[in-house]
Formats: C-alpha cells, sequence, structure tokens
C-alpha cells in the first residue's frame, strides 16, 4: 500500500517510463521556484533590510515559508530522483524518505496557515489583546509546538501504512482545519464590516479616526491576501484529497490512472509552496522593497558592501555632527 501505485495496482507496480520522466521534469523547475521565492521571504524577514518586517505576524509567514522550503529542498528532491530511478527501471529506496517529508511539510504549511489565520482574527476582533499579549517570544513558541506536531504526528504513517495514514491525515489535518479555517475568516470579515461601518460614519476630519481608518484599511489588506492564500491552498488541496479517494476507493481504475492519481498530490503541493512568495510581492509593498534589497546585495560584492556600509555610516555621522553643531550654535546664540 503506498502513493506510488503498489496498491491497488498489485500486478503493476511500476509506472508507465512516460509518467515517471514526465513528473521528474516538471518537479525541477518548480523546485528551483520553490526555494528561490522561499528563502527570500525567510531572508527578507529574518535580516529585514528595510527594518519593518520583524513582527509575530511576519514570524508566522517566515514559518510558512520554512515548511514550503522543506517541500522544496527536500521533497521535491527526492520526488525527482524516485521517479528518474523508477523510469530507468534501477532499484527504487523506501517510500517512507519520501513520504514522510511529505507529510512532515504538508502538516507545518497547513498548521502555519491556522496560526495565521488566528492571528488575523485577533488583531481585527480583539486589537487590545493583540498588540498588548501577542509578541515574538510567544509566536516563537507557537511556531515550536507546530513543528514539533508536525515532525511527531507523520511518524504514525510506520504503524499504519501510507492508505491508512493519508486517510487519517486528510479527514483531520486538512479537512478539519480547512473547517475551521472557513469559520473563522467568516467571522473576520464580518468583524471587518462592522469595524469599517462604524468608523465611516466617524468624523472623517478628526485626525484620530483618519489613522483609525487607515490601520483598518491595512488589516482588511492583509486579511485578503491571506484569503488569497488559502484559496490558493484549497484549489491544490482539494484534488490532493480526491487522489487519495481515488487510490484508496477506485477498483476498477486503470493503472495508468491510478500512477497519476499518485504523482498529482505531490505536483500540485510544489505548486502550492512555490506561489506564496509571488502572493506577498504582490500584495504587500514591504516585503517588495525587501526582496530587492536583498537581490541588490546579493550583486554587490563584499568589497563594495563593505564600502556602502562605510559611506552610510559616515553620512550619518556627518549628519549627527551637523545636527550637534547647530543645536550647540542656537544655544550659543540664547546665552
Amino acid at each position: 500500500m503506498s502513493l506510488f501505485g503498489e496498491y491497488p495496482c498489485t500486478n503493476q507496480s511500476v509506472a508507465p517510463i512516460y509518467i515517471s520522466f514526465t513528473t521528474a521534469t516538471i518537479c525541477v523547475p518548480l523546485c528551483l521556484f520553490t526555494i528561490a521565492g522561499n528563502l527570500l521571504v525567510v531572508l527578507a524577514i529574518f535580516i529585514d533590510p528595510n527594518k519593518d518586517l520583524k513582527s509575530p505576524f511576519n514570524y508566522f509567514v517566515a514559518n510558512l515559508a520554512i515548511s514550503d522550503l522543506l517541500v522544496g529542498f527536500v521533497v521535491g528532491p527526492t520526488t525527482v530522483v524516485y521517479h528518474v530511478m523508477e523510469g530507468v527501471e534501477m532499484k527504487l529506496p523506501p517510500l517512507p524518505y519520501i513520504h514522510i517529508p511529505y507529510f512532515i511539510s504538508c502538516t507545518a504549511s497547513v498548521l502555519s496557515l491556522a496560526a495565521l489565520t488566528l492571528d488575523r482574527y485577533l488583531a481585527i476582533a480583539s486589537p487590545l489583546f493583540y498588540r498588548t499579549q501577542l509578541n515574538p517570544k510567544r509566536a516563537g513558541f507557537v511556531a515550536a509546538s507546530i513543528w514539533l506536531f508536525s515532525l511527531s504526528f507523520p511518524f504514525i504513517y510506520l504503524v499504519t501504512g501510507y492508505l491508512t495514514y493519508s486517510l487519517v491525515f486528510l479527514h483531520t489535518v486538512v479537512i478539519g482545519t480547512l473547517l475551521v479555517f472557513i469559520l473563522t475568516y467568516y467571522k473576520i470579515l464580518r468583524a471587518l464590516k462592522n469595524q469599517m461601518e462604524q468608523l465611516n460614519s466617524l468624523d472623517q476630519t478628526n485626525v484620530d479616526n483618519q489613522a483609525k481608518r487607515q490601520a483598518a484599511r491595512w488589516e482588511k489588506k492583509v486579511t485578503e491576501t491571506f484569503i488569497i492564500i488559502l484559496a490558493l491552498l484549497l484549489a491544490c488541496y482539494l484534488p490532493s484529497c480526491i487522489c487519495i479517494y481515488i487510490i484508496t476507493l477506485c477498483k476498477v481504475c486503470s493503472c495508468t490512472f491510478i500512477h497519476w492519481a499518485r504523482d498529482i498530490p505531490l505536483l500540485l503541493i510544489l505548486v502550492n509552496s512555490g506561489v506564496n512568495p509571488f502572493v506577498y510581492a504582490w500584495r504587500f509593498e514591504n516585503f517588495r522593497k525587501a526582496f530587492v534589497g536583498l537581490l541588490r546585495d546579493r550583486k554587490r560584492s563584499p568589497q563594495e558592501s563593505r564600502i556602502t556600509l562605510a559611506f552610510d555610516n559616515m553620512t550619518m555621522d556627518n549628519r549627527h555632527r551637523a545636527v550637534t553643531g547647530k543645536k550647540l550654535q542656537k544655544d550659543g546664540t540664547r546665552s
């Protein structure tokens, strides 16, 4: 029983050659896009060249990007190697080497999106509690808990086998979490609508009211962005779930069809992992600026970077001296 066609195709355990090489060929560019995009996201948040991305919310974004990096660095390459070996009819490696990283990354991705959903709900429904209680340390604790669960839960697969575990995973982690997503985002959108109606009824010339409306618009944009990410998750995971049902329940499907159903979930997970950074760049100007800053620094040689840093420090020192000199001059004039 495995994702790779050993069940129900007991008499044809090896996929047709063209399916193996097609899957391997598609996986290669998807891996490259996934690694490059999510590596930029992680570096942008933790290096933060523009100093405006370090927040609990963005730490959850980084956690999602790290889980997607696991897909690009581990799941994708092992899938390519497996399918090439399958295509040339070499002895295949044990399937847990592919299945367990696959389930770890899927679990971490779904739970990271759940953490982002909770973050959005608290930020909109209880803004005071959100600002005072959710700090980077607590966000780090939540992220660590997600990885502890994601690393331990998939090892049930070693006891149950692929088909049983995939159904458990499907009906707990995936479908259960998606129902929570839909219910929570429905409440978030209602809260946003009520909040905007209240703010629109206030005096628009008041500076404080303008600041509140601007903050509400920003929260709305962030929420809409993660509704887009959730929609992309649904577009990739629901067909994968259907494929699991086909492999498990279809007794009259041809082995060729079963082998396609085996490979499609892997390709869709790679697509989902690779597309998220492009959504951040499309929707958030601060991410775009951070990406551009990182790419510019990458193009510079180390010597150029040191010269630029020294020039920036010199400029700051000169500004500081100028401000200090003006202040002393004013103090002397007053005396």
